[in-house]
């Protein structure tokens, strides 16, 4: 059965809906679905696309329309109607395909260049986001240390490719050798997703909390944000760090 209830205009009015989970779908001028989603709050949800101007996922923005239903059990639902959707098109709704990876080719004076040092360069060098995330992937971690720490990756990701978003999520990264490989490879996808280490299914958090982490060798501090989980294929509950920040100091 298809997602019911009444077609409403998309704007400032849809930040007062209820204060309840529930599913909604984003249609566009058409009145075509280009997208299904699931919230634990869809007021909180709503009003964060409002005054963001859906900056998480700017493809979004061709919502004109939009359809709400509250159920707790939100999660199952979403999936029940993406399983009836696909049948019915043999596909998901558009914006409900992950974007194919930008393959924009800059001009050589603006590609990345990497180096494991000052006046150290590696003969290595991305011109697109599809060939930087291949380089991040297999460049020795001094040199992912050494952009890091500069600021590098991010403000490259930011300055010429506009991806604001993204650029925020490695700016926020400390870790140091393999796990700072890792996480940049992460961060190009949601931080919250995680997959389940028992089947493999993608899954969101039930959910989250902060807490304090151990000094790193450095003496810095940081907060964790830590998920909890529960796969919707195998039932596995499970933990996962979503996120790392420094704690300021207060001295």
């Amino acid at each position: 059965m298809s997602l019911s209830g009444k077609m409403y205009a998309w704007g400032e009015r849809a930040k007062y809906v209820p204060e309840e989970a529930g599913v909604y779908a984003f249609y566009n001028e058409d009145r075509i679905l280009i997208y299904l989603g699931g919230s634990t709050n869809l007021q909180k949800t709503f009003t964060h696309y409002l005054e963001t101007n859906f900056s998480d996922d700017p493809r979004k923005r061709e919502t004109i329309y939009y359809k709400r239903e509250s159920t707790l059990n939100w999660k199952e639902r979403v999936k029940e109607l993406l399983d009836e959707y696909s049948q019915q098109h043999g596909e998901l709704p558009k914006l409900n395909i992950p974007p194919e990876p930008s393959k924009k080719e800059v001009a050589s004076e603006w590609g990345f260049y990497f180096y494991e040092d000052v006046g150290k360069p590696l003969f290595e060098a991305a011109f697109n986001l599809e060939d930087f995330w291949e380089k991040i992937g297999k460049i020795p971690v001094a040199s992912l240390e050494f952009h890091q720490k500069r600021g590098d990756f991010a403000n490259w990701i930011r300055d010429v490719f506009k991806e604001t978003q993204l650029a925020e999520r490695i700016e926020k990264i400390y870790s140091i050798g393999e796990d700072l490989r890792r996480e940049l490879l992460n961060a190009r996808h949601n931080p919250e997703v995680a997959e389940c280490p028992r089947c493999g299914t993608q899954a969101g958090p039930v959910k989250t909390w902060k807490m304090a982490g151990k000094p790193s060798k450095t003496g810095e501090r940081l907060q964790l944000t830590i998920g909890f989980y529960k796969c919707n294929n195998c039932k596995k509950t499970f933990r996962n760090v979503i996120k790392k920040e420094k704690i300021e100091s207060t001295s």
